[in-house]
């Protein structure tokens, strides 16, 4: 509202001599141009996570198709601000008008933008290079359009007024490029399905065609000579050169806060807790902080924003020293102080170093070239030749240098004057500045690692301990195995007394063999428990926990039944397998905290349902420290007239088990439920299942299953 009622109230430059401020005025409003740029924010935020929820189940709900999505629209972004430096640059207004309009209009005939069934990954592609291509073909030309109505706007708008005012155009973009994103997970998803979504956001699209069609049209009546520099009313910056140092900075410093956008994102959904919509959060301070830096230069102080960010990687480094019931938020509270503080002075020294004008969408041309090249660098380069998130360290390096340079460059404290000598003439001190906060990040590093893997869905490490082998992603443990003549005994999760454990050993004692698929390998615990006459269906996404459970551990390996191998989303699996029937299907994808969201819903109920035997029985493991799923499965089961009953088994340091839940679930009457092994299973509460979530393929919200942190 703040910088509408400014724009309001600009004295716009005649757009020629014959013109008069009244003239002016009856031609063009401020109002056409805030709307257009606030509308185009908001649908170039708004369909990140629309798309992103469309395609999120087929690639397992890791937290890397955020990265990805993140990716693409980063470099179409880059794409869409150098189309609009091409067009303002080589194309008189009319024609720009027009070019405009009639891309605009092709790209609303591609609607709607929600992907096919048939475009669902079998598993064997490239998840990256797939996804890419995906996005490319249902959201591409849409995005790229939208993707330019921020410089194109405001370089439209510098023909009436070509002063700095035209900035602030772009604290009005990411105002509204913060409200698409805040409004999704708490507005937008808990009300519409995903194809409502999708409609809407194509409605919204058909609107700002129209909204956008005002502005052009204004553009008819725009002279030629309004559009030339030399013969256009300019003020006395337009003769400031602009050198390659200052496009350099232009570049790099977007970049270096979108590096460390993407790299705090990964490490906190990662490594810290991936709570869903935790994502949410980073971003929001990212786009906070281009707000602040373009709506006035006042909100910017260099040496203020530089000693909060340095206290915050203080607080990172103390995380040990704070009691455990508060090193969650601690920490959290921490790297998104950091964040801000880079973006804020990232950004608030592009802002202060903006051109004139006339330069304006080179400027954002390279400001958009910088942020795609942070998003390759975390996105494709990162995991090509790390294995493990060693760019944390490596940016926090970066990073310390930044703020050591800038805060010995300004001399003042409010009205900062800049001295780049001072910094020049301590940069050796400030190389041991830069290493000593990175040191303690790489001796946190935990030296018990015996093995690390990094590709499209995370790092896995392989840790050893006295006890034995486990199994890390994250900060989630997907199984161990003991030392010794142990070895081969269930552990964690999956011990003799889980609900897993139980239902399985009861329909052994009953049958001679067993069909057994399981939907998340872990390291093959579960595979402890076959005999010679049993089977095991192993599904996995992941490549690389196929490999490390092959080649560390030795569960597979020892274990006396056939096994079949599925590289593949379980259910984009299970669909296929039409075949298949089992007497025990496992499901186990839901202990990290980044759950693929599809597998509990009515309709995958319904689909693990048709590939059971009529004596089958499901065991769905919810163990999870930030989601409550217990109501959402029996719901889901109650709807599907099945009958579910949670099993809960305590945890035993001498056997290495942990406590595990457990909901098992079969057909009504099944007579497992008469048996001493499962009499222990509790049913759901009447109460319970009114209250609880209902899910479908069309509608699920992650916020309904959240525990209270």
């Amino acid at each position: 509202m703040m910088a509408t009622q400014s724009l309001n109230s600009v004295s716009p430059v005649a757009v020629s001599s014959a013109a008069t401020p009244t003239d002016h005025r009856k031609r063009i409003s401020m109002f056409w141009f805030a709307a257009t740029t606030l509308l185009g924010a908001f649908l170039v935020f708004q369909v990140q996570p629309v798309i992103s929820k469309c395609v999120l189940p087929w690639f397992g709900g890791t937290p890397a198709v955020w990265t990805t999505c993140m990716l693409f629209f980063q470099v179409l972004l880059f794409g869409g601000y150098l189309y609009a430096h091409v067009l303002r640059t080589y194309f008189r207004p009319a024609a720009q008008a027009l070019i405009h309009l009639a891309l605009l209009s092709f790209a609303v005939l591609l609607l709607p933008i929600e992907p096919g069934d048939h475009w669902k990954p079998t598993g064997s592609e490239s998840p990256t290079l797939y996804l890419l291509w995906m996005l490319a073909a249902h959201v591409g030309l849409p995005y790229f359009m939208l993707s330019s109505t921020g410089p194109l706007i405001q370089a439209w708008l510098s023909y009436h007024d070509n002063s700095d005012r035209v900035y602030r155009l772009y604290a009005l973009s990411n105002a509204g490029s913060l409200a698409a994103l805040l409004s999704y997970p708490f507005l937008v998803e808990p009300v519409l399905s995903v194809s409502q979504q999708s409609t809407a956001w194509s409605l919204m699209l058909c609107l700002f065609l129209l909204i956008q069609g005002m502005v052009a049209i204004s553009l008819l009546r725009v002279r030629s000579d309004a559009a030339n520099p030399q013969t256009s009313d300019t003020n006395d910056e337009d003769s400031i050169e602009v050198t390659w140092k200052i496009r350099a900075a232009w570049v790099g410093l977007p970049a270096l806060a979108s590096t460390m956008l993407l790299v705090i994102t990964n490490h906190v959904c990662q490594d810290v807790a991936v709570v869903p919509f935790l994502w949410v959060l980073p971003l929001s301070l990212y786009l906070l902080s281009f707000i602040v830096s373009f709506d006035s230069p006042q909100w910017y102080k260099p040496k203020m924003v530089a000693v909060m960010t340095v206290l915050a990687i203080v607080g990172i480094e103390s995380k040990n020293l704070i009691p455990y019931d508060l090193q969650l938020l601690s920490v959290v509270t921490s790297f998104m102080t950091f964040l801000f503080g880079v973006c804020m002075m990232c950004h608030g020294e592009v802002a202060r170093l903006k051109p004139p004008a006339k330069l304006l969408t080179q400027y954002y041309a390279l400001l958009s070239f910088g942020g795609a090249i942070g998003g390759m660098i975390v996105a494709v380069v990162c995991p090509l030749i790390f294995n493990s998130f060693i760019e944390l360290p490596v940016s926090i390096i970066l990073v310390q240098g930044f703020i050591f340079v800038l805060f010995v460059s300004v001399k003042g404290w409010k009205s900062p004057t800049y001295d780049w000598n001072r910094a020049y003439r301590l940069r050796y001190f400030a190389a041991i500045l830069m290493i000593a906060p990175a040191l303690g990040l790489f001796r946190g590093s935990d030296e018990n690692t015996i093995a690390s893997e990094r590709n499209f869905f995370g790092v896995l490490r392989v840790m050893e301990d006295e006890r034995g082998l486990h199994l890390v992603h994250g900060t989630t443990i997907h199984g161990m195995q003991r030392h010794g003549e142990a070895k081969n005994q269930p552990t964690k999760y999956y011990g003799h007394e889980s609900g897993v454990g139980r239902a399985i050993r009861q329909l052994q004692s009953e049958n001679e063999s067993l069909n057994i698929g399981v939907v998340g390998l872990g390291c093959g615990v579960l595979t402890c428990y076959g005999r010679p006459e049993d089977h095991f269906d192993l599904i996995e996404i992941n490549p690389a926990v196929v490999d490390i459970a092959q080649h560390y551990f030795s569960f597979m390996r020892d274990c006396p039944s056939s096994q079949t191998h599925h590289l593949g989303d379980g259910r984009l699996v299970l669909e296929r397998m039409t075949d298949a029937k089992f007497d025990v299907l496992v499901l186990d994808a839901f202990s990290s905290d980044a759950i693929p969201a599809h597998l509990l819903t009515y309709e995958a109920i319904e689909l693990f349902r048709s590939r059971m035997t009529e004596r089958g029985v499901m065991a769905i493991h919810v163990s999870n420290t930030h989601l409550s799923l217990e109501p959402l499965v029996h719901r889901l089961c109650h709807e599907a007239g099945l009958d579910s009953r949670v099993i809960k088994s305590g945890a035993d340091k001498e056997k290495c088990t942990s406590s595990a839940l457990w909901i098992v679930v079969t057909e009504p009457g099944h007579a497992i439920w008469e048996t001493e092994a499962l009499a222990v299973g509790v049913p759901a509460a009447e109460a319970e299942l009114k209250d609880a979530p209902f899910w479908t393929d069309q509608h699920h919200n992650l916020v309904s299953v959240l525990r209270a942190w």
